[in-house]
């Protein structure tokens, strides 16, 4: 099969759908979900919007978003009429619809196909200087992936590694990376890096980064789009697609990040091509949001506590005379509609 026809992208809330419309944009089949009217505006005509009719936000109570989809007949009943092999949902974790959403969408999933289908997650997380409820959604967010039973891989995109404000690269850097995995179909000797065997990296459980590979493996550990990798040295799977015949020393890879049960190796690509799969969660970035979180809500209630006791002190004020206008001051010059129609009856006479 064509791993690109066989996938479903699923956009939850405002990042994941924007993320969603670039790969629809390509091609993909896709579906978007926000209760947002204004956000789903920005992705235009574009098919498989479904509008969460009373649920434009959860408002930090995650538990309502079992309601929102037994509310939403019309997106559950799309969830189940999937004909798609993978399906991959796309959401931000610090934000309320998507946060909220996703491990409910993905377990709903899960309990509708059983084994019949792969499920990916790809949650954003927040920048660290971010606020407070974002990084308390995050954790929670990743806390409830955690405790999915059968989910594939998952990427974890980090806000963090976008130079400025323009979180765009990261999208567009992901789309263009998780395209090339799933569209190759480079051959060459002696071996292929074929299909499934990238199926089998998506439906690993735990975390997966792919990145393009130039001038060695820093882009791929360090220098790239995703969380930074848990110093646990665990991992499933390596895959290579080779541009050139040297140009990647899989000993150096395996030294980063540990010794994989499998190694997939292709040649013939456009470019030279670095996944891995079957990694642990990054819960050491995961648990300094949590920090941040518990953090800021302790100095801001110091903050709210102190500012209980300002007061305004008791003034005394005395009254003070107006002065008085003397007969032998000139009166001010009319302006207005006065003036106006002054200077109208003098220009009549």
């Amino acid at each position: 099969m064509k791993i690109k026809k066989n996938t479903m992208i699923i956009g939850l809330g405002n990042c994941g759908c924007k993320i969603t419309k670039l790969f629809a944009d390509m091609g993909y089949s896709t579906m978007f979900a926000n209760g947002s009217e204004q956000d789903l505006k920005v992705l235009g005509n574009m098919k498989g919007i479904y509008k969460l009719d009373g649920y434009d936000g959860f408002g930090g109570h995650r538990e309502r978003a079992m309601e929102c989809l037994c509310d939403n007949v019309e997106f559950t009943e799309a969830l189940e009429k999937i004909e798609q092999k993978i399906i991959i949902l796309i959401y931000a974790v610090g934000g309320s619809t998507g946060s909220g959403l996703s491990a409910v969408v993905a377990q709903y999933i899960k309990d509708v196909y059983g084994e019949n289908k792969i499920i990916v997650t790809v949650p954003v997380l927040p920048k660290e200087n971010e606020a407070i409820n974002r990084h308390k959604n995050s954790y929670q967010a990743v806390q409830e992936l955690m405790s999915l039973d059968e989910i594939g891989a998952t990427f974890f995109l980090d806000n963090n590694n976008c130079e400025g404000t323009d979180l765009r690269w990261i999208n567009k850097t992901f789309v263009s990376l998780l395209d090339a995995f799933l569209t190759d179909d480079s051959w060459g000797e002696p071996n292929n890096f074929d299909e499934s065997e990238r199926l089998e990296m998506l439906s690993d459980p735990g975390a997966m980064i792919i990145s393009y590979c130039k001038d060695g493996i820093e882009k791929l550990l360090t220098d790239n789009i995703f969380a930074p990798l848990q110093k646990d040295r665990v991992c499933n799977n390596i895959g290579v697609i080779h541009k050139d015949k040297n140009d990647v020393d899989i000993d150096i890879i395996v030294a980063e990040v540990g010794k994989p049960l499998n190694i997939s190796e292709g040649w013939g690509g456009k470019c030279t091509l670095i996944a891995v799969s079957g990694m642990s969660f990054p819960v050491d970035h995961i648990q300094r949001l949590g920090k941040l979180a518990v953090d800021g809500q302790k100095e801001r209630q110091h903050n709210i506590e102190m500012a209980k006791g300002h007061s305004l002190p008791t003034l005394e004020f005395n009254d003070i005379e107006k002065p008085k206008i003397k007969g032998d001051i000139d009166k001010p010059k009319l302006t207005g509609r006065d003036a106006l129609l002054a200077m109208r009856k003098k220009a009549r006479a």
